[in-house]
């Protein structure tokens, strides 16, 4: 996705809460079970607290073991008006009517399944959403009789975009029925096709599929596991009493705080969070939710799907080129040369920009002034429509590798380009996504790994965008980004090639082809996938700091002696203060003295 949009946007403030759940501090004066019972049309947000156990909850009463069956439903959202009320023949104000399935566990609500939800990007239904669910909560309270509570955290999403409008919902169960579902949207990521900033409330009709599934006890055996591999989290505040304050202070350099969901940082082994965003009050499970992250879909499953090819069949799969396994349909041969190495450092030679190259900016063709371009190719749904777009691009006057152009339509024909390789290797069953998350994800802890992907008329599943669109919690980013600190190995295993790793990790030489951007240290440049930002220690060691960065001011920073700074963000206006990371790593350098 474009990290640079200038639009013209009602942004809503967020208040400034802790990232934990959080527990209700007196007895239940919201959403009580004739309220969850009856026809009511809410009329705004109420605080999140009442979504979660009030004082003296208790265990269920009963677990839940079947399918939440939603109805759909227009919602109240503030603004009442969107400017996007129809896209792609879909209403962002309808929530979807769509089908979850869960379990419980040891008091926890569990989805069958984490991965997209399909609703808004099919035939079926107005709504334009679809859902992507995470585990939530069950509890009893004195005053509901026979019914038990549950609480859950999703995001409206769509297959084929990338930003997430992130909510809480609940209702009561017996057994046998449920109640209305009660929700609310309270947070969201950089917007893209919706170009409106919201909150959105209502209380949906739903219905109890009730199932003893034959699998519970694989579910729950996975889920056991899902839980032991947790990073460690712990607040900001903890992390301020262990080394002080003073070693803090602006982290997020000048960046507006209204802008900022959740940032953090990995010091020896745990993430410690600065405090959640919400606009209606303390944000529950947000260590579990699921953030867009744009751009950084290209560093965290990109460049690892590439890196986890060169570890299986040999770093010259960097060298490979794009024409031997993709059909080029482009009227010119700019093409011929390009291999898997230059589409990931954004150097393929191709693009619609000018022929400006000294200085050159990175940015030159990727949106402004081609925009028409630009979203042919992002709208066209499936992937032989998107090569199709994509190799409309014309050939710019050098070869590849010499100037890096930002082109998201790269990024995607080197995902399409190694699904072919990996077939080739391995048979046509042979998955690109399916690879990433067996070999790579899962080993390390990452459970599940929605994303955006091409949807296609024969109902197979499409192809990952990897240029943007994966759905990634604060703990995945933590331990994808760990992988690398481990040149690729963990717990003894070489996942991914070290070589390779090391010439794109953190050292005093620069990398990658020129950007056009400059901090107060240096130049940026690009290199795989990365950004590689300029860092001078007081002491006069220069630095180049390897950074994913996505849309809106998405950061995840691997700075030495293992530091991972995090930062989560929904400003999609032209500014500096969006990708300064001055700040964050000052910070890291505090901690631990970089080049000693």
């Amino acid at each position: 996705m474009p990290q640079l949009r200038t639009l013209l946007t009602a942004v809503v403030g967020f208040a400034l809460f802790c990232t934990q759940p959080a527990i209700g501090e007196a007895a239940r004066q919201m959403l009580i079970v004739d309220e969850l019972r009856s026809t009511i049309t809410p009329t705004g947000l109420v605080d999140n607290r009442w979504f979660m156990p009030a004082e003296g909850a208790a265990a269920a009463k009963q677990d839940f073991t079947g399918t939440l069956v939603l109805q759909e439903l227009e919602m109240g959202t503030d603004p009442a008006k969107f400017s996007s009320r129809e896209v792609r023949g879909k209403d962002p104000r309808i929530f979807p009517a769509v089908s979850i399935a869960f379990f419980t566990d040891n008091g926890d609500l569990v989805p069958v399944s984490q991965d997209v939800i399909r609703y808004g990007s099919t035939k079926e239904g107005r709504s334009y959403w679809d859902v992507i669910v995470q585990p939530g909560r069950v509890w009893s309270e004195s005053d509901d009789g026979d019914w038990s509570r549950a609480s859950f955290p999703f995001a409206l999403v769509h297959l084929l975009d990338g930003e997430t409008h992130i909510g809480l919902a609940t209702f009561l169960y017996n057994g046998a029925e449920v109640s209305n579902v009660r929700f609310q949207i309270v947070q969201q990521t950089a917007p893209s096709l919706v170009v409106d900033y919201f909150t959105a409330w209502g209380q949906v009709s739903a219905r109890y599929e009730l199932g003893n599934r034959d699998n519970l006890d694989m579910l729950k055996a996975a889920y056991a596991v899902e839980r032991a591999n947790l990073y460690p989290i712990k607040s900001w505040d903890e992390l301020e009493a262990e080394v002080g304050a003073d070693k803090l202070v602006k982290f997020e350099s000048f960046m507006d705080q209204n802008d900022v969901l959740v940032s953090g940082l990995v010091f020896k082994g745990t993430l410690y969070l600065k405090p959640c965003k919400s606009a209606a009050g303390p944000m529950p499970y947000c260590d579990r939710m699921r953030f867009g992250v744009w751009s950084v879909t290209k560093s965290a499953a990109g460049a690892v799907a590439l890196l986890r090819l060169a570890q299986k069949y040999g770093p010259d799969v960097f060298d490979a080129k794009i024409k031997d396994y993709v059909p080029i349909t482009a009227s010119h041969q700019g093409w011929d040369e390009v291999t898997f190495g230059n589409a990931l450092d954004m150097a393929t030679g191709v693009g619609f920009g000018t022929a400006k190259r000294d200085p050159n900016t990175i940015m030159d063709g990727n949106y402004e002034g081609y925009e028409g371009e630009y979203d042919a190719w992002f709208m066209a749904p499936s992937e032989e429509a998107k090569l199709i777009e994509g190799f409309k691009s014309p050939d710019l006057p050098w070869g590849p590798g010499e100037v890096a152009r930002y082109r998201d339509q790269d990024i995607f024909l080197l995902g399409v380009a190694m699904d072919r390789y990996l077939k080739s290797k391995e048979g046509p069953a042979a998955d690109i996504w399916s690879m990433l998350v067996n070999e790579v994800y899962r080993p390390i802890g990452v459970a599940h790994a929605p994303t955006v992907r091409t949807i296609e008329a024969d109902g197979r599943l499409g192809q990952p965008l990897m240029a943007g669109g994966l759905y990634a919690t604060l703990d995945d980013l933590a331990k994808i980004a760990q992988l690398y600190h481990d040149r690729g190995q963990h717990n003894g295993l070489q996942i991914l090639h070290a070589g390779k790793i090391d010439e794109l990790l953190y050292g005093t030489h620069q990398r990658g082809l020129p950007t056009g951007f400059q901090n107060q240290y240096g130049r940026t440049s690009y290199f795989r996938s990365f950004w590689n930002v300029v860092f001078r220690t007081p002491e006069g060691c220069l630095l180049y700091i390897p950074q994913m960065q996505g849309w809106g001011g998405n950061i995840v920073a691997l700075m030495p002696n293992q530091i991972t700074g995090i930062r989560l963000a929904k400003n999609w206006k032209d500014n500096g203060r969006v990708f300064d990371t001055g700040g964050m790593m000052r910070v890291g350098y505090r901690l631990g003295r970089f080049c000693q």
